[in-house]
């Protein structure tokens, strides 16, 4: 079948939501405890010198102490990153008052540090049999949920933990969080607003309403978001980033060359601060293929994988620029790199179809595409491909169902139209790649940062 493609599909970048304890809370039994703000409160009624906390405590030295101060203790040194003591604190307060569920909280808290996410889920579970009205642990538990990837049971413990508190601007974050990963982006919009009006000075929240926006194409106010926040002493490498990438995203036709010029601007100074930093370095290589500087781009990701070899995004954008400089064979071994370092990558999956289908190897494609959407079953352009692909191998009628589907789901996928329109027509859809006249549609190969 013949391949037309159209321009290489813009990069979608993968909004980085790194997960942030920012949003669970330890407790106690002092006052001071009880007010749910967005952080880690490391209250306690008093503070132990940094001395006597590194010094080493035997088990003998540690059962002399009072649970309050255990408690003390094990807040301050979870503080401190030493979660090992941490828990040996809080365990042993589990030991003697079996029922405590400020214990359990804060226990369940470093497990989920230390990515003993089960263990978490189990103590917060026990927790809240003894407080079901603590509005903290259902917004705990729901960021253990999260971490294990079980966004139905972290969306409902968020909405428990709001239905008790409904002013309480963690559990809103955690909320706009979970739906963000679940793309409801329209929802987290509306939850990172919310947790806004209650913590103005919530960065990370400021952050993640950037990355909404930026998913929904809004990017002019996106990049309001992220220089807010950057105003508010958020991290300066990662607002910036998302400002070059926010900037390369834009598809405004009158400000795309000037955009593209600012964020690779930005980038080479990122890079030359950074300069073994595989992120900013793949980044700029994105701007550069963007800009149709291939042979840079191509170098810049050549050093990128030197510096981190299991970088599989940057593999898949090398892959890209190959293709795009005709070196296919070797675009294919990249691609098949790619998926050999992360098997659900769904966009090296669909980036090899593309380059199999223009190759008239259809039904290797097709496995290609099938592949991309068991990982993405909501990619249009892989719906569409995979109906190219069908058509290949004499089956239009699972290609019009395909096309069907791409349609649905993004109803101004012109490609989709045009191959749904001429095969329902009875008009043929070019047999040879790249041959005069052909009217098929395809989404071309896609980079991602």
């Amino acid at each position: 079948m013949g391949f037309a493609p159209v321009s290489a599909k813009e990069p979608r970048y993968d909004a980085i939501r790194p997960e942030s304890d920012k949003a669970v809370v330890f407790l106690s039994r002092s006052k001071s405890s009880q007010s749910s703000k967005n952080s880690l409160e490391l209250s306690s009624p008093t503070t132990p010198r940094q001395s006597d906390l590194l010094r080493p405590v035997t088990d003998r030295e540690l059962r002399e102490l009072s649970s309050r101060e255990l408690m003390t203790e094990g807040i301050d040194y979870a503080g401190r990153g030493i979660l090992a003591e941490a828990i040996r604190r809080f365990e042993l307060v589990i030991d003697r008052q079996p029922t405590n569920p400020e214990a359990r909280n804060n226990l369940a808290v470093c497990l989920k540090r230390r990515g003993e996410n089960d263990l978490a889920v189990e103590h917060l579970k026990k927790a809240i049999e003894r407080a079901p009205g603590k509005a903290e642990l259902y917004n705990n538990l729901a960021s253990a949920y999260l971490a294990k990837g079980d966004t139905k049971e972290a969306l409902e413990n968020c909405y428990r933990a709001l239905h008790l508190k409904s002013d309480y601007a963690g559990a809103q974050y955690n909320l706009g969080h979970v739906l963000a990963m679940r793309n409801d982006h329209e929802g987290a919009l509306e939850a990172y607003q919310k947790a806004l009006k209650l913590n103005p000075s919530n960065v990370e929240a400021r952050r993640d309403l950037g990355d909404s926006l930026r998913d929904l194409g809004r990017f002019e106010q996106a990049l309001l978001e992220y220089r807010e926040a950057k105003q508010q002493g958020g991290d300066s490498l990662s607002l910036d980033l998302r400002i070059a990438k926010c900037l390369a995203e834009s598809d405004t036709e009158s400000e795309r060359e000037a955009n593209l010029s600012e964020a690779h601007k930005l980038l080479v100074k990122l890079a030359d601060e950074h300069p073994e930093n595989p992120e900013v370095l793949n980044t700029l290589a994105v701007v550069l293929w963007k800009m149709n500087h291939l042979p840079e781009a191509a170098f810049v990701l050549e050093k990128t994988l030197k510096l981190d070899p299991g970088y599989y995004r940057a593999r898949n954008n090398l892959g890209i620029v190959l293709f795009k400089l005709k070196r296919y064979d070797q675009a294919v071994n990249v691609w098949r790199q790619a998926i050999q370092l992360k098997r659900d990558y769904p966009c090296a999956h669909f980036n090899l179809g593309c380059a199999l289908l223009q190759a008239g190897l259809a039904s290797q494609a097709a496995s290609a595409f099938q592949e991309s959407l068991k990982y993405e079953p909501v990619n249009a352009a892989a719906r569409n491909n995979l109906g190219l692909a069908y058509v290949q191998l004499g089956d239009p009628q699972k290609a019009i169902e395909e096309w069907r589907q791409a349609i649905r789901i993004d109803p101004n996928l012109a490609a989709a139209f045009i191959n749904l329109g001429k095969t329902l027509q009875g008009e043929a859809i070019g047999t040879e790649p790249g041959k005069a006249g052909d009217s098929s549609r395809s989404i071309g190969v896609k980079p991602d940062s």
